[in-house]
This record gives C-alpha cells, sequence and structure tokens, in this order.
C-alpha cells in the first residue's frame, strides 16, 4: 500500500514541476487571453476524465472481486462491458460538445472577438477526445484492481509530461489554439493506447474476444450510481467558477484565477493517491474486521495531514513572493489573496478525501452524493452573486468555505456512520492548521517570515514524529522508506 501511494504521488508530481516551468513560457508565447481559453481547454479534458459518472471505480471493484475469486472470464466480460458503456456515453457527450460549441464561444464564455472562430474549431478538437478520456478512465481502473499501479503512473507521467509540453512545442510553431487543441487530443489517444495494451497483457481473458454482458451492465450501474452523482457534481462545483468568470467577467480573468489555483488544486494528487490505495482496503474490511478499519481509517486521516499540509502552509505563507517570482508582480497583486484561500479549502479538502473513500468502499456513497445534490444550488448562487460584487477574490472565497463545509461533513458522516469516535482527531488537526495558517497571512517579509518558516517546518516535524505517528509505525517507517520503491507492483 505504501508502495502504490508513493507511485501515485510520483505519477502526478512530475508533470507538476514541468507544468511550473511550462505555463510562464506558455503565457508569453500566446498572451493572457489565448492562455485563458488554454486554460479552459486544459480544465474541460481533466473533466471528462469524470464522464465515466463513477464506472470506472465501479469496474474497479468488480474486477477485483473477479479476480480474487478466480473469475477470469467474468473479468474480462466486465471489462468489456464497462468500455463499452463508457464509449456510448463518451460518444453522446461529444455529440453535445459539437452542438454545443457556438453557443459555448459565442454567448457563454466572453472570448474575445478575434479569437472566437479559433476557439470554437479548438472545442471540436477536444469534443473528439471525450470517448477516449472516459474509456481511458474504465481502462485505468482495471490496472488499479490488479494493483499494477506503477504501470498507471508511467503512463500517466508521460500523459501529463505530454499535456504541457506538447502545446509548448507545438506554440513555437504557431499559437493557434486548434493547433494547441489537437496535440492535447493525440495525447490522449496515445495514452489510451497503451493503457489498452497493459490491459490486454495483465488480463488474457481479455484476448479472447470482446463480451458484453447484460447481468453486468446492472451490476455496474447498482455500484456507480451514487458515484455517478459525486463524481458529476463534483467537478462541476469544483470547476465552474472558471466558466463563470469567464461568462461574468473575461478569459484574462480566468488566467489570473485559473494559473495560481491550478498549482494548488495538484496538491489534491496527495489525498487522491493516498485514497486511491485505500479505497480497496477499507472494502474488505468494512466486512471482515471493524477494528482494523478504524485504524486504517485513522492512519489515512494522520498521514495525509503529515503530508500535505507543509505545502500549504508554504504556499499560504511565501503567496506574495511566490507569484511574484513565478508569474510576475502582475499576478502577485491580483492572485495573492486568492491563491491563500484556495490553499485553505484545499487543506479541508484533502483530509476530508479520506472519509469520502470510506463512505464509497464500506456501502454509503449515497451520503456523499446528498450532500453534494443538497449544497450545489447554494453553492453556485453565492458563487455568482460573489463575482459580481469581488471578482475573482470573491469566488475564491466562496469556493473554499464550500470546500470547508463538505469536508468537515464527510468528517461527521464517517464518524457517525462506520467509525464510531473519530471525529476528535480530524477536529484538531483542521483547527491547528487553521491557526498557524491565519498566523502565516499577517507576517510581514523578511526575517518574521523565515524565522515563522523554521519554527513551524522544524517544530511541526517534531510534533508529528513524536505524537502524530505511533511507535509501530515510526519503526516500520524506519525500515519501509528505503525499500518503497523497489519491486513490482
Amino acid at each position: 500500500m505504501a508502495r502504490n501511494t508513493i507511485w501515485n504521488i510520483v505519477g502526478q508530481a512530475l508533470p507538476l514541476l514541468l507544468a511550473a516551468v511550462a505555463i510562464p513560457l506558455l503565457i508569453r508565447r500566446l498572451g493572457v487571453d489565448r492562455f485563458g481559453v488554454l486554460t479552459l481547454a486544459w480544465t474541460i479534458v481533466g473533466y471528462f476524465g469524470l464522464f465515466d459518472l463513477g464506472l470506472g471505480r465501479a469496474i474497479t471493484k468488480v474486477v477485483s472481486e473477479s479476480l480474487a475469486e478466480g473469475k477470469q472470464a467474468d473479468a474480462a466480460g466486465a471489462v468489456w462491458t464497462g468500455s463499452a458503456i463508457l464509449a456510448g456515453l463518451g460518444t453522446l457527450f461529444t455529440v453535445a460538445l459539437f452542438l454545443g460549441a457556438h453557443l459555448l464561444v459565442y454567448r457563454l464564455i466572453k472570448v474575445p472577438v478575434a479569437l472566437q472562430t479559433e476557439t470554437v474549431k479548438a472545442v471540436n478538437w477536444l469534443a473528439i477526445s471525450i470517448p477516449i478520456v472516459t474509456v481511458t478512465a474504465g481502462l485505468r481502473g482495471v490496472l488499479e484492481a490488479q494493483h499494477r499501479f506503477r504501470a498507471v503512473n508511467l503512463v500517466r507521467v508521460a500523459m501529463g509530461v505530454f499535456s504541457y509540453l506538447g502545446p509548448l512545442i507545438a506554440a513555437v510553431f504557431s499559437p493557434d489554439l486548434q493547433l494547441l487543441c489537437a496535440v492535447l487530443v493525440i495525447g490522449r489517444a496515445i495514452a489510451a493506447v497503451l493503457y489498452l495494451v497493459l490491459c490486454l497483457y495483465g488480463l488474457p481473458g481479455l484476448r479472447k474476444g470482446i463480451i458484453v454482458r447484460r447481468h453486468v451492465i446492472s451490476m455496474l450501474i447498482d455500484v456507480g450510481a451514487w458515484i455517478t452523482v459525486s463524481n458529476t457534481i463534483g467537478p462541476i462545483v469544483t470547476y465552474g467558477e472558471r466558466f463563470l468568470i469567464g461568462l461574468l467577467l473575461s478569459v484574462a480573468a480566468v488566467a489570473y484565477y485559473a494559473t495560481p489555483s491550478e498549482l494548488v488544486l495538484r496538491l489534491l494528487l496527495v489525498p487522491a493517491a493516498i485514497s486511491t490505495v485505500l479505497f480497496p482496503a477499507f472494502a474488505a474490511l468494512s466486512v471482515v474486521d471493524s477494528s482494523r478499519l478504524a485504524l486504517t481509517y485513522d492512519r489515512g486521516i494522520r498521514f495525509c495531514f503529515i503530508l500535505i499540509f507543509p505545502a500549504i502552509f508554504l504556499i499560504v505563507l511565501f503567496a506574495p513572493e511566490g507569484l511574484r517570482l513565478w508569474l510576475g508582480p502582475v499576478f502577485a497583486e491580483k492572485s495573492t489573496v486568492l491563491l491563500r484561500w484556495i490553499a485553505l479549502g484545499i487543506f479541508v479538502n484533502s483530509l476530508s478525501q479520506i472519509p469520502y473513500a470510506l463512505l464509497q468502499a464500506a456501502n454509503r456513497p449515497d451520503l456523499p452524493g446528498k450532500l453534494f445534490l443538497i449544497d450545489a444550488p447554494i453553492y453556485l448562487f453565492a458563487l455568482v452573486e460573489a463575482i459580481k460584487m469581488y471578482g475573482i477574490t470573491g469566488a475564491a472565497v466562496v469556493w473554499s468555505f464550500r470546500l470547508i463545509f463538505e469536508g468537515y461533513m464527510l468528517v461527521i458522516f464517517a464518524d457517525r456512520t462506520l467509525v464510531p469516535k473519530s471525529l476528535k482527531q480530524p477536529s484538531l488537526l483542521i483547527l491547528s492548521g487553521f491557526a498557524v495558517l491565519a498566523i502565516s497571512t499577517v507576517l510581514a517579509s523578511g526575517w518574521p517570515k523565515a524565522a515563522w518558516c523554521v519554527l513551524v517546518l522544524v517544530g511541526g516535524a517534531v510534533i508529528a514524529w513524536r505524537i502524530l505517528l505511533r511507535q509501530e509505525e515510526r519503526s516500520q517507517l524506519r525500515l519501509l522508506l528505503p525499500q518503497s520503491i523497489i519491486g513490482n507492483t
């Protein structure tokens, strides 16, 4: 589990390092308006992966169970059936985006007139990628069911690097958005082929022919129903503020908002890496051993805090200096406050990924789904009003408050339904984190910040090692870390 978690983190962290270098170069080459449209393109392509409507995770669950019972044929049938459903769904969304591209560009998003025709063609290219991305989500779920996280993340690294390096190279020849989006689509197609080859190699039953089984359809839908609700509403409210900013303000404002926020959002790779590995463990332990379930949940919360909080702290503390160095003084002036608010929301959201995975794995996916259904309309209304009154900073504040509210509610749900008496630990971690971050926003640049940085990082490391980690965990970590990247997955 630890080795697979590290592979997940590496698989998403390496493209982030490239993004930090590529984004300033792209802004200079494309200009703020074109880069704002490209940012929306990245967002759309990322969101396409969630058009699987929960079926990717459902495939993981069904294939895992079939392989555990030695039923290779059932596993192969689930893969082909799920892939067929995903391809059909992707095709429907492709047609919808083709038909709505003109309305989206000319009426909804405030794209500069000179870029409108170019942007419509770019959106058409993105539409082509939807079936590719949805099927890829299912194929990746097959590999995760086999615990082949190393293979998954080697492809993920290559795809992530291509997502930034491909448009950057293409922009050298032409800043045309159609060309840049075509490059993104080509990268996704190559990744899909690689995932398919890995699945065919690792699951021999797939090579016996394409089999679609009707009874598997209902099984996948039953598993993915409430996951569908969460996966559909969650990304809409997570990324919807960018489109509302483009609608109510301008695509330049999208760039000032999305560029720094994308940096913080990438930190979610840490809790995502942990929760992806914990998901099958939670599913098994909820049936066979409730005491180990509670221990695993507690460990997930603590380790997630230990890994994510230092990065959140550094971002909040050095937000103005970092933005000025990375993107220039204009971005630092316009984006410092919103960056800090977004980091605050991501902090709570990171911890909440653990109860979220627990609820889905232990047959309570309805609770997150119902929560998102109830608060999404309220959030969207508040977001529109905040953008109108306070611009991109208002959007960041409302967005952060939503994540804090939803995150703490998920912690409460886990405490009330699956792991009793588990509310105290995450509550203390969240409150202590808030206190440290609040102090970090009022310190003057120079020695005060440097001293506070050293105090928090060194003192926090001591507290984490002596208090947050248990004795057996410290002993295991001393032996585990040098071996964590050794061996096959």
